[in-house]
């Protein structure tokens, strides 16, 4: 998995899309507390006790941070996924960080079961781990652990891991409020904004990869542009250079989730430059909180992405 913000782009990642599809199946809530003071969490190898509100969570995974941190609870030890951020922890979410310093890890090589086992965890959360059974196992013997909730080992839908985490930390029902704000904040942005309603809107890489363009499907990726009221067109995910005027044609709008450098880079291309006040381009830190789509970084999109439409489309 790419963890530097150059490689490839997370949109590559994301091509094949899926649904999360949940293994275990109890009859119990989500967060419901047991009798005995634990929660129980169902996941792709089953499911895990947590036997009390944890204290020193480990986030092994891409993006966990977020969650861990969106609803109070600060871990000791966080992944590296792009950017090198201080604690690997971007803007959006620094706030909530605080003064704590976790110590940052990375997937480079895989889970670093000698790090993590010297956090000394009494919970890790690795949904966005890329975890197998294997690896789930060997965690498991350090901690209670929090594997992806289905078949996504990266990047499954961000609500099911926020709901997971969230259940996980003794935090259900806060993270859940979390979401559905989230939700009706993009719903609200479209009913105040009539321009966006049926209008087409491309979520693309942002830098073109080995020439060919890198589009986003329709899907939980794109879930908050169609909250807004905007359309995704139906293309293919890779789209090559001779067929890229016509991919671009059929949109109304353009997001490059691009930094600097790469919308330089883009700006330059003339076959992107044709397409004029329709490219939007994010800016390193949208970008990033797009990629991130967490509860924390959302709400930042939510803030930056609107007006940058509105213009586009006027």
């Amino acid at each position: 998995m790419p963890t530097s913000w150059s490689r490839r782009g997370f949109l590559m990642a994301l091509a094949a899309g899926s649904a999360a599809v949940v293994t275990a199946c109890r009859s119990d809530p989500p967060g419901t507390i047991a009798d005995d003071g634990s929660v129980t969490v169902d996941h792709a190898f089953g499911e895990t006790k947590v036997p009390a509100p944890p204290t020193r969570v480990v986030s092994a995974g891409l993006t966990g941070q977020d969650c861990l941190l969106a609803v109070g609870v600060v871990p000791v030890g966080v992944t590296e996924w792009f950017g090198g951020q201080p604690f690997a922890v971007w803007p959006w979410a620094v706030p909530a960080l605080g003064t704590a310093q976790p110590a940052v890890l990375n997937l480079d090589g895989g889970i670093n079961f000698e790090a993590i086992t010297a956090l000394n965890p009494d919970l890790i959360i690795a949904a966005n781990a890329g975890l197998d059974q294997d690896t789930y196992t060997r965690l498991s013997n350090v901690a209670p652990t929090i594997a992806q909730a289905g078949q996504d080992a990266f990047f499954e839908p961000w609500k099911d891991q926020a709901t997971a985490i969230g259940a996980a930390v003794f935090k259900h029902d806060q993270m859940q409020q979390l979401i559905a704000d989230i939700d009706t904040r993009f719903s609200t942005l479209g009913t105040e904004t009539p321009a966006f309603k049926g209008k087409r809107a491309l979520l693309l890489q942002g830098s073109l990869d080995g020439g060919d363009l890198v589009t986003t499907p329709a899907g939980w990726r794109t879930e908050f542009l169609t909250q807004m009221g905007f359309e995704i067109p139906e293309v293919d995910a890779t789209v090559p250079r001779d067929r890229m005027a016509e991919v671009l044609a059929g949109a109304d709008v353009l997001i490059w989730a691009a930094d600097d450098a790469e919308t330089a880079a883009l700006a330059a291309d003339p076959m992107i430059a044709q397409q004029g006040a329709r490219n939007v381009f994010t800016g390193r830190d949208l970008a990033a909180a797009i990629a991130f789509s967490s509860p924390l970084s959302l709400p930042l999109v939510a803030d930056q992405l609107p007006p940058m439409l509105r213009t586009a489309l006027a």
